[in-house]
């Protein structure tokens, strides 16, 4: 199960991004760079095709699959994805919702147009698939698509779908969230739901002209019984009560400015939410956490937070923030930039996914160590808490010279990633050695 979070500056742009990946705990997942391709027509599989523009994107992918969790492409475009069930089924035999994201990505410039593609292709083509690493799990996917300007949630059941624009501070869930504050629907769901008077060529759900009441997309597409498993209500609860107290900064000009110091503000407290066990029992042994953001798995269920990306929009241009390992609560979030539409490593060289065996290979490192009954109670040390949110600060500070050098042309890109990406290594290196048995 999985959480995407949105926060808006007070000029209502998108401040930051940010997603949790909950996945079976053992299944690799680590950041690849796809390149830029020449425009042209691109395969899903042999009887689905898309028109792939050629942006290159950053897509955190699990190592059985094409598709991506999350990911942000050249033009700042960043999309999450979550699995939701609805009573309009997905087909077995569908598409994944995370090659669909993928294909989003390299698709689409911006956040508005990625809602067009993903609610496109879902009328077009079946969506489902088997999503599970192990086992089985057919559903469709809700998509949170941000860029500089402007955010957007998507939900979809099936062939339908219905959008809004993102609330100044919003997250999506294992749980469907948009009721009837809908902005578009299907055609189908609109005649049952919210019917209009086609002559009035109403153009989206707020238009005047309609026949009668509008009723919620939630109530008519989901299928409840599966939210006792997947705790998604509960978690997005716990999520817009952080980003309500990161926005409530905002009154006091905290998310204003300066532009810098309100990116940090807010990419602090992004952080300390995807890194939250505040939804319900601490990890354990026996018992995994459902209800926290930080997932982690015990016996019981067999979930737990994989991958976890962070973005950072600025004034042209962005860092993304990863994990490239499990538990986001026991790892450092290192950055890449992304200025002038490519991204730059600050810390290990971006991998193509062909190559990317040593980021899985790192994945399982951390995995490992994570699993030992020691780093299990790290999280609740203060002496660990203090160490961990200490390396993020240094970390944080380089690369924001970073950023700073390659915005002002300051040195060439090669001499920026050689000395700042030294830097960054050095103490992921020496705060892992330290914390490792």
């Amino acid at each position: 199960m999985c959480d995407t979070l949105i926060l808006h500056d007070t000029s209502g742009k998108p401040l930051v991004f940010g997603k949790n990946s909950d996945r079976h705990p053992e299944e690799p997942q680590t950041l690849v760079y796809c390149a830029p391709r020449n425009p042209g027509t691109a395969k899903i599989r042999e009887s689905v095709e898309y028109a792939d523009k050629g942006y290159a994107f950053l897509l955190s992918k699990p190592s059985w699959i094409a598709g991506g969790e999350m990911g942000i492409n050249s033009q700042g475009l960043a999309i999450g994805n979550e699995a939701v069930f609805s009573r309009f089924k997905a087909d077995e035999s569908g598409v994944l919702g995370m090659d669909i994201l993928r294909a989003a990505l390299s698709a689409c410039s911006g956040a508005k147009e990625a809602v067009d593609f993903i609610t496109s292709f879902v009328e077009k083509h079946a969506q489902g698939g088997n999503g599970a690493y192990k086992g089985k799990l057919v559903y469709s996917n809700s998509f949170l698509a941000a860029d500089y300007e402007e955010a957007y949630v998507i939900e979809t059941a099936g062939n339908r779908w219905a959008w809004r624009k993102a609330m100044v501070a919003d997250a999506i869930s294992n749980t469907y969230c948009i009721e009837d504050d809908y902005k578009r629907l299907d055609n189908q769901t609109r005649k049952e739901i919210a019917p209009v008077n086609e002559r009035a060529a109403c153009s989206d759900e707020s238009d005047p002209g309609r026949k009668g009441a509008r009723n919620s997309w939630k109530k008519h597409v989901e299928d409840r019984k599966y939210l006792l498993f997947t705790k998604g209500e509960q978690r997005r609860s716990s999520s817009l009560a952080g980003l309500m107290r990161a926005a409530a900064l905002a009154s006091g000009g905290g998310l204003s400015a300066p532009a810098q110091s309100s990116s940090e503000a807010a990419l602090a407290s992004l952080v300390a939410i995807l890194r939250s066990h505040e939804g319900g029992a601490k990890p354990g042994a026996l018992l995994g956490g459902m209800k926290n953001l930080c997932m982690h798995s015990g016996i019981y269920p067999k979930s737990a937070t994989t991958a976890s990306m962070a973005v950072e929009y600025l004034p042209g241009g962005a860092i993304v923030w990863y994990t490239g390992a499990p538990y986001p609560c026991v790892a450092l979030y290192k950055p890449a930039l992304l200025w002038g539409g490519r991204f730059y490593s600050i810390w290990k060289p971006l991998a193509d996914e062909s190559k990317a065996e040593a980021g899985y290979g790192y994945w399982k490192t951390r995995a490992t160590w994570a699993g030992r009954p020691r780093a299990r109670s790290l999280p609740s040390q203060d002496a660990f808490v203090h160490s961990r949110d200490e390396a993020q600060k240094s970390i944080l500070t380089i690369a924001r010279q970073a950023f700073d050098a390659l915005s002002k042309d300051k040195a060439p890109p090669e001499r920026v990633l050689s000395v700042y990406a030294g830097e960054v290594s050095a103490i992921v290196g020496e705060w892992e050695e330290r914390w490792a048995e």
